[in-house]
């Protein structure tokens, strides 16, 4: 072996440790500048991303659709970023465009109940009934990291508006049925509840939850008021007298309360379906009726051949040779001819006639009760 072959062997091992202590440099340069280069990328996205929650905040969404999408160009895998970006084109009117997010996301976690509410309130807003209404349910009943009780209730709520919205108090009503089932031991939500039941026409339902909400506070004013209400619907106007009377009594500026007990005080003097009442009475008060409904009639224009109510206006006319106490007591059975006249034209000058007075409106209620008895 000679001197240059033993000098090569000698160096091979420290050449390739010098060239492995180069790589493992380069290796650790390398790595170290791409965690930095993260940390930077990362960084300015939640800068950006910070941004636009903060344009949010101060309702300008368009800016904040270009901070969120510079966020995302950032940290294209942050779902978080991609969920307020929808937000802010939702909010922004590009409804499509926050729909192709939505959706993205909805791929993955088709059961998140966040996703499906927004989902579905822009399907509303498209006035795309059906799949509206698929997604509001999949937010009810989908998941909810946190509050999913209070999340899911609130997601019924939306539904039962979005039904409402649409005319449709068939499964409104069947919604707030389940919705009662699942209420807090809340005033304000039973309240809330009562609410839409008299919406839906469900004055019954309602009351039960007034009374409920009641239970929870005697002093809950809009619960008082509803109950009044509602009872008044139901044709029980002395439950009603007692709610709105007390409600007047807590507070004395509730106008609402004071013109709906003004209301059932008139029925109180008008109602001739009144039990025990004697016949004299009845008969008062069917003239007393006719006499309100020719007022109404008189001040709507009805003398006018033009106005929608001359022909009520003529039948009234007619009748008001018979409209005495001598011929009603001789002809009894002529009393229901000119209640069933009152009722009927009570009921058609609503949309033609302005605002009723108190004594119109009990008319109307006591017609309604009248119906309600029939059927």
């Amino acid at each position: 072996m000679n001197l240059l072959q033993r000098d090569f062997i000698v160096r091979e091992p420290l050449l390739v440790s010098i060239l492995v202590l180069i790589t493992v440099v380069f290796s650790a340069l390398t790595h170290s500048y791409s965690q930095a280069y993260d940390r930077r990328r990362l960084g300015l996205g939640v800068e950006w991303y910070e941004r636009g929650n903060r344009e949010l905040a101060d309702k300008h969404p368009d800016v904040a659709v270009a901070d969120f999408r510079t966020a995302l160009f950032y940290d294209p895998q942050n779902r978080g970023y991609s969920m307020r970006l929808a937000e802010a084109l939702s909010q922004s009117n590009h409804v499509d465009q926050a729909l192709n997010y939505y959706s993205s996301l909805w791929q993955s976690q088709p059961i998140n109940g966040l996703i499906n509410l927004q989902i579905a309130r822009l399907y509303a807003r498209k006035g795309d009934s059906v799949a509206a209404e698929r997604y509001f349910n999949g937010a009810v009943f989908g998941d909810w990291p946190e509050n999913s009780v209070e999340n899911r209730r609130a997601a019924s709520l939306e539904l039962i508006h979005f039904y409402l919205d649409r005319g449709d108090t068939g499964h409104a009503e069947s919604q707030l049925i389940l919705l009662s089932g699942n209420l807090p031991e809340d005033p304000e939500w039973h309240t809330r509840v009562a609410e839409l039941y008299l919406r839906v026409g469900d004055a019954q339902r309602a009351l039960i939850q007034y009374r409920e909400a009641l239970r929870l506070n005697p002093g809950y004013l809009p619960a008082i008021h509803g109950a009044g209400e509602a009872a008044l619907r139901m044709g029980n106007f002395h439950d009603a007298e007692s709610y709105l009377a007390r409600a007047v009594r807590l507070d004395s500026a509730d106008l609402s309360s004071k013109q709906l007990l003004d209301v059932v005080q008139a029925v109180t003097a008008l109602n001739p379906y009144e039990r025990g009442i004697p016949e004299a009475e009845k008969i008062r008060r069917t003239l007393r009726a006719f006499d309100v409904i020719g007022t109404r009639l008189t001040s709507c224009g009805g003398e006018s051949p033009a106005s929608p109510m001359a022909g009520y206006y003529t039948k009234w006319k007619d009748l008001k040779a018979a409209a005495n106490a001598r011929f009603l007591t001789q002809h009894p059975e002529e009393i229901e001819t000119l209640l069933d006249f009152t009722a009927s034209a009570e009921k058609s000058a609503q949309p033609h006639c302005g605002g009723p007075t108190p004594e119109d409106s009990a008319l109307l209620a006591i017609a309604q009760q009248q119906e309600t008895q029939e059927r």
